[in-house]
């Protein structure tokens, strides 16, 4: 039974209660129950305190260069990643195979290499963790799922022709989710149906049907998470993050009071991937000329993250080249925490290959990975480039 449609519709019948819930910005947050959904209105991210600042001392470091290649992360790769497990231990896709590390940071296995056969792999793109520290990592090249246990044993592999899954895409209930795109008509806004599998690669149920990120514009910034039994949607064209159970039903909505900022044109074209429609589509797609500056407002939030203690992260996008990354965290219970700020890594010299000088160029900003009490994972570079999963205290 596809329970898409069904959400899709529940969301507009709500959505005038919510509405007249919450016309006014608040200077605390509130909590209301409408029609049974869990609705939190909290003060603007702009003026949450900071109260995680990131510790200096390095807890666990995992990477860097070695003395033999093999032992080493492929460090171009754009898709390396990793995922925690319940003791501390870490697993890592690199490309072409699956690195497991105990809570000390001690590598344990690698599994796989580069190939199309049984156990093989030709580019690992996502990963996440369920039920019994079962990892799923997807191969987007050959379109293909495997199913590993925490040793790193080789459960099974199947193909699948969907669209695959986001990282955290993992139920705590030995289920996962994957993504099929369902291709616009017109001016429609594309959209992705979340469909529920088992481990065996049967989908058994359509969860629904939310934004997609396929597309060039702001929803190249919508999440679908997947943590524990809910599933996270982020739509940056509203400035709130919904939160749905397993069966599709909506659950809660955290927004945020934050006004729209006005996006300049050479920051469309930057951050949106080309022009954008005017500022009431709050960054839509469009394929008409540039807008004049002004004419187009930011997305709301660049990404979400929902950690292992279940607090959702929300990902501002930089002020400017130089500063650093601000994410905001949000309890359980949808209520705002308080912000962090994520440095950049070491400034970096790098060959132009028009002017063939060196340039000097900004640190590369780190990848939260996850975190859990007061740890922090995150992925960072150093100066030679090389990618180190840092465990480091948020105080």
């Amino acid at each position: 039974m596809m329970r898409g449609r069904l959400v899709v519709v529940s969301a507009v019948v709500l959505a005038a209660a919510f509405a007249a819930a919450c016309e006014t910005v608040p200077e605390k947050a509130r909590i209301l129950t409408v029609n049974g959904v869990h609705l939190v209105e909290n003060p603007p991210r702009a003026a949450a305190p900071i109260v995680f600042r990131l510790g200096d001392s390095v807890l666990r470091d995992i990477g860097g260069l070695k003395e033999y290649d093999e032992d080493e992360f492929n460090h171009r790769s754009g898709f390396l990643t990793g995922v925690s497990f319940s003791d501390g231990g870490l697993a890592v896709i690199d490309w072409t195979k699956v690195r497991i590390f105990d809570a000390a940071g001690a590598q344990t296995a690698v599994v796989g290499r580069n190939g199309s056969g049984p156990g093989e792999f030709r580019g690992l793109m996502r990963l996440c963790r369920t039920r019994g520290d079962t990892l799923i990592a997807f191969d987007g090249n050959l379109r293909r799922i495997t199913i590993f246990a925490r040793n790193g044993f080789m459960i099974r592999q199947f193909e699948t022709l969907l669209n695959g899954f986001q990282n955290d895409g993992c139920f705590n209930d030995g289920t996962f989710t994957t993504q099929m795109v369902l291709r616009p008509t017109g001016d429609e806004v594309p959209l992705t149906a979340a469909l529920h599998l088992d481990l065996n690669g049967k989908v058994f149920d359509t969860i629904g049907v939310f934004p997609s990120m396929s597309f060039r514009g702001v929803s190249q910034y919508a999440s679908l998470v997947v943590r524990g039994p809910s599933l996270y949607i982020s739509d940056p064209r509203k400035n709130e993050v919904r939160r749905f159970d397993a069966t599709g039903k909506l659950t809660g909505i955290i927004r945020m009071a934050d006004k729209p900022r006005a996006m300049t044109a050479d920051e469309a074209t930057r951050w949106l991937g080309g022009p954008v429609a005017a500022a009431g589509s709050a960054g839509s797609a469009a394929p008409t000329a540039t807008p004049a500056s002004g004419a187009a407002t930011w997305p709301f939030y660049r990404g979400i993250l929902v950690d292992s203690d279940q607090r959702l992260w929300v990902r501002d996008f930089p002020a400017d080249d130089s500063a650093p990354e601000r994410w905001t965290a949000y309890d359980s219970a949808g209520l705002v925490i308080g912000a962090l700020d994520l440095p950049r890594g070491p400034v970096r010299t790098m060959m132009n290959p028009q002017t063939r000088q060196s340039e000097t160029i900004p640190g590369m900003l780190p990848m939260f990975i996850d975190a859990r009490g007061n740890e922090i994972i995150l992925l960072e570079r150093d100066s030679d480039g090389a990618a180190h999963f840092r465990t480091r205290k948020i105080r």
